[in-house]
């Protein structure tokens, strides 16, 4: 975590005295004052614990000092409160069993700059994020997931032949078929070949909502009193940011809706929601609408983000375990066959593919701290205080590595998740966590796994992937390294793809 942008000294002493001030409050204020804080870093007078927070793979750090400080680490910024959760008991007590208390966002005030504040996953607690939730529960629900299988095999389909014509540039592939794929299932939108208008502007949308999640980038979500300090001045560099940042988060909402189909044998996400309201007039039928932009904007923008980073380090795993790919290609040859694809009617017989997919989630989680939970009232929690406002973390990663539940975490092992050849479980499964908990776990959890198992079974049944070589022909191999966004992406890697015969090939081209 790093603040970025240079404050001149005078804003910078206004800015520490009023943490001291808002700290000293809290404290005299909060019935819970008496019990200690939970155990973390020693910190510092009015800036607490700035010069702890690492500033890469931070959930390792987490991790680390958990051993140390236990499992409910407290840090403090500017005088705000923040934990980290490293345990699966911590998250469960505090965002499930205290959810009315814990299902808060804290307020990004970058995130407002930039227009994004629509989106369902950063909405505050309250009843107009209660009218999205529903919204978006009613269109992707378990029960209704199965209804887009098609447009999901169509796209896997498409993505086999883009490997197949340029295998090298399998990283830009992958990001244009999943923003093909929500595209379509959203919006009924079929995607330009090449550079498509509605994927670039998402893409560019959410490369900078990553920077602004990213808690600490921005002064201004400490001190929100900045964000009305005219753009000229030294240290506001961040509303310029937030200026062209804006246009793309509003864009990527807005140009889809506009252009969304709304007949043929496929009625997309879009039509349905407009439907709901198409009775409405006045300002009813302009809050639906909105409400309708929002979920169908975050469906798109969001489902295709986390997507593209998950088949990544599939791809990457791949390479690396070629043990797993031998033991999947294996289980889709018998259950599969030479002729045809993989379909959704092969997945309960696919337990193996069902692992592999699962490992995926748990091996480099996309979120790898969640998305931060913020509490409404002051709390007690193993003898300690929570302050009201609180910003909490879980830590997926820590949560998914750990060795009592899964022996030597770093390892790729879908086997783990296995037993006699079936599903175990007795292991826990990694969607528990991978998507968030409480009543803000991700609501599009039962599409993304539906769109992983069909990309990640199509493509293990017709190519084969591998790391590359080197001029004496021996395989270049590299440890995993992931990018430190609120959203972790592998950084950029080198792998061999190509198809498994000239029979995998035809089923590529038909």
């Amino acid at each position: 975590m790093s603040l970025s942008s240079s404050l001149t000294p005078a804003l910078i002493i206004t800015c520490f005295g009023l943490a001291l001030l808002w700290t000293h409050f809290k404290t005299s204020s909060n019935p819970y004052r008496n019990l200690p804080l939970p155990p973390g870093p020693k910190r510092l007078p009015i800036i607490g614990n700035v010069l702890n927070i690492p500033t890469e793979l931070h959930w390792r750090t987490y991790a680390h000092w958990a051993h140390k400080y236990g499992d409910v680490i407290y840090l403090e910024v500017f005088g705000q409160s923040m934990l980290i959760l490293n345990s699966l008991k911590s998250v469960k007590d505090l965002f499930e069993k205290r959810s009315a208390n814990n299902s808060d966002r804290p307020r990004s005030e970058m995130i407002a700059l930039m227009g994004f504040d629509w989106a369902l996953g950063g909405l505050q607690y309250g009843q107009w994020w209660r009218r999205h939730r529903r919204a978006f529960h009613q269109f992707f629900n378990e029960r209704v997931v199965p209804d887009y299988e098609r447009p999901l095999h169509d796209a896997a389909r498409r993505l086999l032949k883009r490997l197949l014509k340029e295998p090298n540039e399998f990283a830009w592939h992958i990001r244009y078929t999943f923003g093909a794929i929500f595209l379509s299932v959203v919006y009924g939108i079929e995607a330009a070949e090449g550079e498509d208008e509605y994927i670039a502007v998402g893409e560019r949308a959410l490369h900078g909502v990553e920077e602004a999640f990213n808690v600490g980038s921005f002064w201004v979500d400490f001190f929100p009193f900045l964000k009305y300090i005219p753009e000229w001045m030294p240290g506001a560099e961040f509303k310029k940011k937030a200026a062209i940042w804006k246009v793309d988060c509003i864009g990527m909402k807005q140009l889809p809706w506009k252009n969304a189909v709304r007949d043929g044998d496929y009625v997309p996400v879009a039509a349905k929601l407009a439907a709901r309201f198409s009775n409405l007039k006045g300002e009813a039928y302009a809050e639906e609408e909105e409400i309708a932009q929002n979920v169908a904007g975050i469906a798109y923008g969001a489902g295709a983000d986390t997507s593209v980073s998950t088949l990544q380090c599939f791809f990457q795993a791949i390479s690396l375990y070629p043990e797993v790919q031998s033991r999947a290609q294996d289980e889709l040859a018998r259950v599969v066959g030479p002729s045809r694809l993989p379909d959704f009617t092969d997945q309960e017989s696919l337990p193996y593919i069902k692992a592999l997919c699962k490992e995926c989630l748990r091996w480099q989680p996309v979120v790898p701290l969640g998305l931060a939970h913020g509490s409404l009232k002051d709390d007690e929690y193993r003898g300690y205080r929570i302050p009201a406002g609180s910003v909490l973390f879980q830590n997926t990663w820590a949560i998914l590595h750990d060795p009592e539940e899964y022996p030597d975490p770093e390892e790729f092992r879908p086997e783990r998740f296995l037993k006699d050849g079936k599903w175990n479980s007795d292991i826990m499964d990694p969607g528990v966590v991978a998507f968030g908990a409480g009543r803000r776990i991700c609501p599009g959890r039962y599409l993304a796994e539906m769109t992983l198992f069909i990309t990640i079974a199509c493509v293990l049944h017709t190519f084969d992937i591998a790391p590359p070589v080197d001029a004496q022909g021996k395989p270049v191999t590299c440890k995993p390294k992931m990018t430190s966004g609120a959203v972790s992406h592998p950084e950029p890697f080198h792998c061999v793809v190509k198809p498994r015969s000239s029979m995998a090939e035809s089923l590529i081209l038909n």
